[in-house]
């Protein structure tokens, strides 16, 4: 009899411990509204006062994304962020500015939505007027030195106006595309 219950001691602990996970694995799917669900998207962390900088392989300064407020969620890796601010470093000291009133980021950083009253603006330089545009959305790449939207924008160069609907900003190549019903005043520099 001895013998046998020796044998039978490790088959009834295993069945004890069976029967707590599966009790266990409904307690914690009652709790929880009868079944398993995804992490919410809520923030994990809230950053103020902060700036990210991005360099290139040489280790010059490529861009730069601050804002006041940022709230990073951590089901996404995304973060949404108030009052951003992206600057696109150029060569020449011909930056491109994007700011707005919120925005997000991705994960890694490689691609930033902004959302609402729109700023884009490039300081005048000794070859070039200022650049300024103002849109509600704008998508900026700035690894790739790419600005675009698709919604109406607003472009004054120097005395120049420019509107349409859809621009795309090419901050290597220095031009920028205005995509359809564009209309404006051109301002023609007078010739030597």
């Amino acid at each position: 009899m001895r013998a046998r219950a020796t044998h039978l001691l490790p088959l009834a602990v295993m069945l004890l411990l069976a029967a707590l996970t599966l009790w266990l694995q409904f307690a914690v799917l009652r709790d929880s509204g009868g079944s398993a669900r995804p992490a919410a998207h809520e923030p994990d962390a809230i950053v103020e006062n902060f700036t990210v900088q991005r360099l290139d392989d040489s280790g010059r300064l490529m861009y730069t994304f601050s804002s006041p407020r940022m709230a990073h969620f951590a089901d996404d890796g995304s973060g949404e962020a108030l009052y951003p601010r992206v600057v696109q470093l150029g060569r020449d000291g011909d930056d491109i500015v994007a700011t707005a009133n919120r925005g997000t980021i991705n994960r890694h950083g490689e691609e930033a939505f902004l959302y609402g009253n729109v700023q884009v603006l490039r300081e005048a330089t000794r070859q070039e007027p200022e650049f300024r545009a103002r849109t509600e959305f704008l998508h900026v790449l700035p690894e790739k030195g790419i600005s675009r939207t698709d919604r109406s924008v607003i472009i004054t160069e120097g005395r120049s106006t420019l509107t349409g609907v859809g621009m795309v900003v090419d901050k290597e190549r220095r031009q920028f595309t205005l995509q359809s019903q564009v209309r404006g005043v051109f301002d023609a520099p007078k010739r030597k």
